[in-house]
């Protein structure tokens, strides 16, 4: 067994928010942190940088998160405690993973939601899981993203053609997902909460110079990590520097223990969007997903 007495694992924790928390946790000598990265090499190298383990997992893929648990539940490595759902992409067009289930819904909820079903009997209570979503999600917020769409999670997962243009489609695609982020939260808040697991939403705001624009042109990303980056002076704009102190504070936080249900706006807790709030459509949402996870499991 390690020294450590807790395991926190954050999922897309070799940059931006993901590595900041990550580095703010690995702080503690008592916590052993885990981050994931699609590239297993960057991710150990980047992880020996703070004092972490480095473990490859693609969110996009089951065939991926299944062996993640695997090799998660077999190493030596102390109780998992805490489960961070940092992980996300943002397209400028429709995209497929190699199931043929439209890449940012199968990254930022199933992805997500998957993993921590198949973590779920390998926590040690009392456990948190935070699920990090984004004031995108909120239509009466004015944040430039188009509104979230409101379908099923197979509609979401096997979308028809866009009927706008692709990049306008893949940012709603986005905001949606940010959207399934809270309602899956709440709903597994619930769910959870007799396990002593407390599952809680967390907006780290708009910071530019992060990973999230990989996918946009090379003018776009140069001018989101340089000239996008003077807009910290603005209320909203967060540093990854900044979020990541907050996020690991709500997973790690002794005055935090027991609290669940909540989205925190920095470290303050803050109302969502009212439809995040309708429970048949959490509870929806939560069974068709599971319905799809099955689905791509039996296709292994």
């Amino acid at each position: 067994m390690a020294s450590s007495d807790r395991m926190m694992v954050v999922t897309g924790g070799t940059s931006g928010l993901g590595y900041e928390c990550a580095r703010n946790l690995a702080r503690d000598p008592r916590t052993k942190v885990v981050i994931t990265g699609r590239d297993g090499t960057r991710t150990r190298e980047l992880a020996a940088t703070i004092g972490a383990h480095g473990m490859a997992l693609d969110l996009s893929s089951r065939q991926s998160v299944g062996a993640f648990v695997a090799e998660l539940v077999a190493a030596d490595l102390p109780p998992l405690s805490g489960l961070v759902c940092n992980a996300g992409v943002q397209f400028t067009r429709r995209t497929l993973t190699a199931d043929g289930v439209e890449a940012t819904f199968a990254t930022n909820h199933l992805g997500h939601l998957g993993l921590i079903l198949d973590l779920l009997d390998h926590f040690t209570a009392p456990a948190r899981i935070v699920l990090v979503s984004s004031g995108t999600h909120d239509p009466d917020q004015f944040t430039g993203m188009p509104h979230p769409l409101h379908a099923t999670a197979h509609e979401l997962a096997y979308p028809p053609p866009p009927t706008e243009s692709a990049q306008r489609d893949a940012r709603r695609r986005y905001t949606t997902s940010k959207l399934a982020n809270l309602q899956t939260a709440y709903h597994l808040a619930r769910e959870l909460a007799p396990r002593d697991i407390t599952v809680n939403a967390f907006d780290p705001g708009l910071m530019p110079g992060t990973g999230l624009a990989r996918d946009a042109s090379t003018f776009q990303q140069l001018a989101w990590k340089t000239i996008a980056r003077a807009l910290v002076v603005f209320p909203g704009v967060r540093t990854p520097r900044g979020s990541g102190a907050d996020l690991a504070w709500l997973v790690a936080a002794p005055d935090r223990e027991g609290t669940t249900g909540q989205y925190l706006v920095r470290r303050t807790p803050v109302r969502s969007s009212v439809a995040s709030y309708d429970e048949p459509v959490q509870q929806a949402l939560y069974r068709d997903s599971v319905e799809l996870l099955a689905e791509l499991d039996a296709r292994r």
